[in-house]
């Protein structure tokens, strides 16, 4: 994983790339400090995966329903899709995005942005 992106005071976009994984359940992308962003896109080119968040504790909890902005319908999503994109908005300390299930995750990148 490399961290691409300079914040500037919380303004500026970071993006996460290069996030992979080969089993289920491995850790894809996992975020330092994010309670600076709010805004928050994924997608990957091979592979599903899922969205756990830390609210401050420590703990990571989810799998966490995001929006499938490809779509034709606003159901919330719980397993991401290849070559899709996701977005979720929140306040969270950080992120964790695992693969769910045997297809390799390959390509991850997780893009966090403050929308004011």
């Amino acid at each position: 994983m490399a961290q691409v992106g300079t914040p500037d005071s919380g303004a500026s976009p970071v993006v996460w790339t290069g996030g992979a994984g080969a089993n289920n359940n491995d850790i894809v992308i996992q975020t330092l400090d994010s309670n600076r962003f709010d805004t928050f896109l994924l997608k990957s080119q091979q592979g599903v995966m899922d969205v756990f968040v830390d609210l401050g504790d420590g703990n990571f909890i989810g799998p966490m329903s995001i929006a499938d902005l490809g779509a034709t319908s606003s159901d919330p999503v719980i397993v991401t899709v290849a070559a899709r994109l996701y977005g979720f908005r929140g306040s969270f300390k950080a992120i964790q995005v695992q693969q769910n299930g045997a297809t390799a995750v390959t390509g991850a990148i997780l893009r966090m942005q403050r929308h004011d």
